[in-house]
């Protein structure tokens, strides 16, 4: 009879770990844009090629736990949770020495569950200690795994790729031009008596609201960017609406975000809409004063920008 309990019991770990993989994926996919952030912030690569591995990584983790539940190729699956979950926890052990990062988040569940590094190292370890036990027994190498199991991985990452694409992909789909009333923009910096500062070479114009969550996520993309391409940031400018709580409300927008504070003006809020077509976040490219590309969040182009800010 003990003989017997083994297996199932095994069988079981592997189940409640595999559980924990897929949840750890679908978590982190609902919340692609702060892990891509975050994954960006290591600033190892620009952030097209972040966007991509988040996806590749979010796809094998998800894989992981789906063969562990399934019990597909099961010794080659439980070598590589092994391999992932050892990965995982060097990197966060040796994490301070090699980035600067914030040690509160480290997006193992994505924006549902915040575990700090000490707390994703434990939780790397308890699954560790629950997989000794559910060492699997010689892996059954039937038929139709030839053909299921690269088919389910690669339906499975295409998935990934495409139901919330990097925005390269997103931009390749659905185009990349935005609408903008420059002449409205002109006046309202005109009398908003910030010409001569939003006329000095070439600038990003950046539209944001300090309630907006993409707002704030593409503010802290531009940022990660500035540091990465070595921006100078008197060309990155921002431009809110009035209210009667404007300044403490912008200033909380860069506080809480880690923002390096930036150059900004304030426009009536119809004024600020009617420019921008009320599509916030929406960045212009201006060059000494004049707009000659306007963007909105999905169309953030890395490349681009760098381009433009450089002069090349």
């Amino acid at each position: 009879m003990e003989i017997r309990r083994k297996p199932v019991i095994a069988r079981i770990l592997r189940i409640i770990v595999g559980c924990v993989f897929v949840f750890s994926a679908i978590s982190k996919y609902v919340s692609i844009e702060s892990f891509d952030i975050y994954l960006f912030e290591h600033q190892l690569f620009n952030y097209n090629i972040g966007a991509t591995l988040s996806r590749l990584l979010i796809s094998a983790e998800f894989l992981i736990g789906i063969f562990l539940i399934a019990d597909i190729r099961k010794r080659e699956t439980y070598f590589l949770t092994w391999l992932m979950l050892i990965g995982f926890t060097i990197y966060l052990l040796f994490q301070p020495l090699l980035f600067d990062l914030s040690e509160d988040d480290c997006h193992c569940f994505g924006n549902w569950i915040h575990f700090n590094r000490w707390e994703s190292i434990g939780k790397n370890l308890l699954l560790c200690l629950i997989l000794i036990p559910a060492r699997p027994g010689k892996s059954e190498r039937k038929r139709w795994h030839l053909w299921a199991v690269p088919s389910i991985a690669a339906v499975v990452t295409i998935a990934f790729m495409l139901i919330n694409p990097p925005d390269y992909i997103f931009r390749k789909i659905y185009g990349d031009k935005g609408k903008t009333d420059t002449k409205l923009y002109e006046t309202a910096i005109r009398n908003s008596g910030a010409e001569a500062e939003f006329r000095q070479g070439r600038q990003l114009v950046c539209f944001y609201s300090p309630h907006c969550k993409h707002c704030k996520n593409a503010a802290t993309k531009i940022n990660l960017m500035a540091r990465f391409h070595q921006w100078d940031l008197t060309q990155i400018r921002c431009v809110f609406w009035k209210s009667d709580k404007s300044e403490e409300e912008i200033q909380a927008f860069f506080q809480e975000n880690n923002l390096e504070p930036l150059e900004y003006t304030t426009l009536p809020v119809d004024t600020f809409l009617n420019i921008i077509d009320g599509k916030l976040p929406t960045v212009l490219f201006s060059d000494n004063g004049k707009i000659v590309r306007s963007i909105n969040y999905i169309q953030i182009d890395e490349k681009e920008m760098d381009a433009f800010v450089k002069g090349k």
